[in-house]
């Protein structure tokens, strides 16, 4: 029997003490923030109807920057001191149909009914587009023909509607002091960005009341970042029968707003983080303002501006700080480079025709102080370069794409490209997963440009390559020397083929034998037919021989290669238009589906994990492109 006593008085306590110990917190809602006399500061705000239900009054408290201020003064005022305007942001898409648009009329209705003249309401309907049904009136007939005549239908662009009741808050004579934003889903046709719209809003200095109705597509978090980042509150109903009296609440609640007064303490900080606390009972209402600091000077700020900083936000900040760092870096090192000074070698006498080496062992002009500076840098990032490996590999696919550059005015030219970029794009955007695309695509673009071109030259050459060797052959048989054969080339062909030979021309003028001219043009153009012909011709002048003959038989062979090679290229035809297919696809439904739908997708570039869904798409994109390539290639 005892054993049953203590166990109803422990379950006894245990229903107590919920409603006892845990206290509700909802949202103050701020309606302006006055610095005009400071050091005092003058905050409007409102409380929630349900934080002074039973006839409870609220005591105000408020820290500044994190640290309790002296309240002067807290006054409840039954009538505000000028007339004000309310917006009504009422969903009328298909989901809206029967029962929930009746009660959202409802609702309305007894809205404009608990609104006391001359205070004004305007109605902002959206579905498919957002449009403005009914403009600031205090005319109770007029608003309720036009809440009469909303219907339901299309899809929701609720983030314009947002924007459009921003507008109408930035009317003449407008003093706009909520947006009762009605809504049972999620943004799905706007063509305003959810962040651009909190933008709009703030501007007008306008609290969002957000109200979302029971659904199942009904987005409380994007409605709970709306209302925190506007200085408003939201809430969700369980019963949409609720819904009118609710109304009735927001609308008693911003016509009796209180005004607290604060004494500053003035503190060295541009802005002044202000926090509102009401607490009635046991319930709590806080809200966040941050207001230009009026000691430097600036124009005072009479809206307050929400302080919200998300994950997002931190991380897109992080990416800017850590790309600016990284150039800040790169611009330090490049001045310390500056005064090195390397040792001076005769490799570079390479370009002696471009550069005049000082004493100091860097390169120096007698150009203009810019151009000077200019080729200062080159010569130092064409030392560290040369230092770390790269420009050997550098000039030999410049050479191969017959482009006019020095490896270090290249390397320059890429690494500022990909630092510029990577830094405007970030700025620009505030978004660090399209600043490292940006600065990926920029790396790798000019790689591939080089390849390309590389690749198109060698295949020119290599199509001239028959012609040429029998136009050698014709030149010996006609009684000529291997090197009056090569400037027979040089006059008779074209690009690619005569600036390659007219180089070999020049370097055994210049005391090089024929053949190590020959033998390194084909490691310059990478064209293995072109290298066995080399070979050919260094085995003749070694044991002798009919060199004509050989380069006939040289010639031939090629020809017959490349037919070989043109009928692969045509059976595999098939399979590299599928692999273009099947790569490009994942690229251009995106583009597509971010166009037609740009809520559906902005996940995916702003929430982590798109960005790992983006990452392994693009792992298995490149591992089946590898694997692609490897089915159809096919060795001549």
């Amino acid at each position: 029997m005892n054993v049953r006593r203590w166990l109803t008085v422990a379950l006894i306590t245990a229903l107590a003490l919920p409603q006892a110990a845990f206290a509700v917190e909802y949202s103050l809602g701020i309606q302006g923030v006055e610095v005009a006399d400071f050091p005092d500061v003058r905050v409007s705000v409102t409380v929630p109807a349900e934080l002074l239900a039973g006839d409870r009054t609220a005591a105000f408290s408020v820290t500044e920057n994190g640290e309790p201020v002296e309240v002067l003064a807290e006054d409840r005022l039954s009538e505000p001191e000028t007339p004000v305007d309310v917006v009504l942001a009422i969903d009328t898409s298909g989901s809206m149909k029967g029962e929930s648009l009746e009660a959202a009329k409802r609702a309305a209705n007894a809205f404009v009914e608990a609104m006391q003249a001359p205070n004004r309401v305007a109605i902002v309907a959206f579905s498919t587009s957002a449009r403005v049904v009914a403009p600031f009136t205090a005319d109770d007939g007029v608003l309720e023909a036009a809440i009469a005549g909303l219907s339901a239908g299309g899809e929701t662009a609720a983030y314009d509607s947002l924007v459009a009741a921003a507008g109408l808050a930035a009317e003449p004579g407008a003093n706009v002091k909520g947006i009762v934003f009605l809504s049972d889903g999620g943004d799905t046709m706007s063509r305003t960005t959810l962040d651009e719209a909190v933008r709009q809003v703030r501007g007008a200095g306008t609290p969002v009341y957000a109200v979302s109705l029971p659904s199942y597509e009904a987005d409380a978090t994007v409605l709970d970042a709306i209302a925190s980042q506007t200085g408003g509150r939201q809430v969700a109903i369980a019963d949409i029968a609720t819904l009118p009296d609710l109304y009735r609440d927001i609308a008693e609640e911003i016509q009796t707003s209180y005004v607290v007064v604060y004494r500053s303490e003035q503190p060295a900080t541009k802005d002044l983080e202000i926090t509102v606390s009401a607490v009635a009972g046991e319930d709590r209402a806080d809200a966040l303002a941050v207001v230009t600091n009026p000691r430097f000077g600036e124009e005072p700020q009479d809206a307050a501006e929400v302080l919200t900083t998300g994950p997002a936000d931190l991380f897109s900040l992080v990416g800017a700080v850590t790309l600016v760092g990284f150039s800040v870096m790169l611009l330090a090192l490049a001045v310390t480079l500056l005064v090195v000074h390397p040792h001076t070698t005769m490799d570079q006498m390479r370009f002696y025709e471009q550069l005049r080496v000082g004493a100091d062992g860097l390169p120096t002009s007698d150009d203009a102080t810019g151009d000077g500076l200019r080729q200062r840098m080159v010569g130092v990032v064409d030392y560290v370069a040369g230092r770390g490996g790269f420009t050997g590999l550098v000039r030999q696919r410049l050479e191969r794409a017959g482009l006019p550059l020095r490896p270090a005015e290249y390397i320059t030219a890429h690494v500022s490209a990909v630092v510029i970029a990577g830094v405007v794009v970030q700025v620009l955007t505030g978004n660090l997963p399209v600043a490292i695309i940006v600065v990926l695509i920029v790396t790798l673009a000019p790689m591939l440009y080089l390849d390309l071109k590389a690749r198109s030259r060698m295949q020119a050459f290599e199509e001239q390559l028959p012609q040429i060797l029998n136009l050698i052959a014709g030149s010996l048989r006609a009684g000529w020397g291997l090197l009056q054969s090569v400037d027979m080339v040089v006059q008779e062909t074209l690009p690619p083929a005569s600036d390659e030979f007219k180089r070999v021309q020049t370097e055994a003028r210049l005391g090089l034998p024929v053949e190590d001219a020959l033998r390194a043009m084909a490691d310059r153009v990478g064209s293995d037919d072109f290298a066995w012909a080399v070979s050919a011709i260094a085995i003749q002048r070694e044991v002798g021989g009919n060199l004509a003959e050989v380069l006939d038989v040289v010639a031939a062979t090629i020809r017959d290669r490349a037919a070989l090679r043109r009928t692969v290229s045509a059976l595999t035809a098939e399979g590299r238009i599928s692999a273009v297919v099947l790569l490009a696809l994942p690229f251009v439904e995106g583009i597509f589906l971010y166009v037609v739908n740009p809520r559906y997708m902005r996940p995916m570039f702003t929430e982590p994990l798109g960005w790992l869904i983006i990452g392994i798409g693009l792992l298995l994109l490149v591992v089946g492109s590898l694997w692609l390539v490897r089915a159809m290639k096919v060795e001549v």
